[in-house]
C-alpha cells in the first residue's frame, strides 16, 4: 500500500502551521506591522533545510517587502529555537524565508480575466 503523504511533507505542514503561530504571537518586534501568512514551506529530503514562503496582504511596496525579509530571516535562528520547544524532532531544519507574491499575480489575473469578460460582455451588446 503506498503512502499518501511523506514525511516531509508532514513536516513541512506542522512546521507551516507552527512557523504561523510563532510569527503571530512570539515576535515582538514593533516592526513587524502587517499580518505575515506562511503560505508554503519546502523541506529539504533530509530535512536539514526549509524554505518558508510569506506574504504580506498590505504591503505594496517592493523596499518594505526586502526590510520584512531580511528581518524575519535574521529572527529565523530564534524561531528555530521556539520550533525545538514545540516540536519533538531530532533535526530541527535551518530556516529561510522568501517572498511568495503568487497571492498578487493571482489578483492580477483575475482582474485581467473580468476585464477581458466586461469588453465581450459590452462587444455582445453592440
Amino acid at each position: 500500500m503506498e503512502k499518501s503523504f511523506s514525511r516531509s511533507s508532514k513536516i513541512s505542514q506542522e512546521l507551516q502551521k507552527k512557523i504561523a503561530i510563532i510569527i503571530q504571537y512570539f515576535l515582538r518586534d514593533p516592526r513587524f506591522k502587517t499580518i505575515i501568512t506562511i503560505s508554503e514551506v519546502i523541506v529539504s529530503k533530509d530535512l536539514s533545510y526549509a524554505q518558508v514562503f510569506v506574504s504580506c496582504l498590505e504591503m505594496n511596496n517592493n523596499l518594505s517587502i526586502k526590510k520584512l525579509l531580511v528581518l524575519l530571516n535574521k529572527a529565523s535562528g530564534y524561531i528555530r529555537k521556539l520550533l525545538c520547544k514545540k516540536l519533538k524532532l531530532r533535526i530541527i531544519p535551518n530556516i529561510v524565508f522568501y517572498h511568495d507574491n503568487s497571492f498578487l499575480k493571482g489578483n492580477r489575473i483575475s482582474l485581467l480575466l473580468n476585464q477581458l469578460t466586461q469588453k465581450k460582455i459590452l462587444s455582445n451588446k453592440a
